[in-house]
């Protein structure tokens, strides 16, 4: 009797039939479970890390300060430029009517006591020009002729309405008894007030 062979079943590729079932879809690499996190919302806002805003306020601090500090410097250099500008002024004011009052001439008698009541204020300008007179009568007696220069100046005290200089002054006087001239030195102590913005001589006094 012939054998007879029974028909073998092949079983489907399991695999494959079970990526053809119906209904599956391939999943992309946005659904794969790698565990990745999803992508964040367009429109979702990204708050800056705490340790920005700590360095930009650092940062605006230190900026504030240093202008401050620029402003205060600023001030005190136009204070300081002020006040030299001042004592210049002071100084060459007491050096000029110092001059004056030691530069007197019998020829210019009238012009030169002039110039010295326009640089002086006060009770000490109110008594120059009182004896003015007298001045001229000794400048013309005498034949007088007096020359004076400041040799040295400098500022004892200032503000801005009252300042105190001394000068060391010499002056070359010629008269009838002192036909070729004689020098005299002096040391003043010169006061000086502001008056509408200008310095005047309001006292001076001989000191040793």
């Amino acid at each position: 009797m012939a054998g007879t062979s029974a028909p073998v079943e092949v079983e489907p590729d399991l695999d494959q039939a079970h990526l053809d079932q119906p209904g599956d879809e391939h999943t992309g690499p946005e659904h794969s479970g790698d565990g990745a996190a999803p992508a964040a919302h367009e429109g979702e806002e990204r708050v800056p890390p705490r340790g920005f805003l700590v360095g930009m306020a650092a940062t605006l601090v230190i900026a504030i300060a240093a202008l401050v500090v620029g402003g205060l410097s600023w001030t005190d250099l136009r204070a300081e430029q002020t006040a030299q500008s001042r004592d210049e002024q002071v100084l060459e004011t007491a050096r000029q009517v110092v001059v004056n009052l030691v530069t007197l001439r019998h020829q210019s008698v009238d012009e030169d006591i002039q110039r010295v009541a326009d640089g002086t204020t006060g009770p000490f300008r109110d008594q120059f020009t009182s004896a003015s007179g007298s001045f001229g009568d000794v400048l013309n007696q005498g034949q007088v002729e007096s020359t004076g220069e400041v040799k040295e100046a400098g500022l004892v005290d200032a503000d801005d309405d009252h300042a105190v200089v001394l000068a060391a002054v010499t002056s070359t006087v010629k008269n009838t008894e002192a036909p070729d001239g004689e020098i005299r030195v002096y040391r003043m102590k010169v006061s000086l007030d502001s008056v509408d913005g200008n310095w005047l001589v309001s006292d001076v006094e001989f000191v040793a």
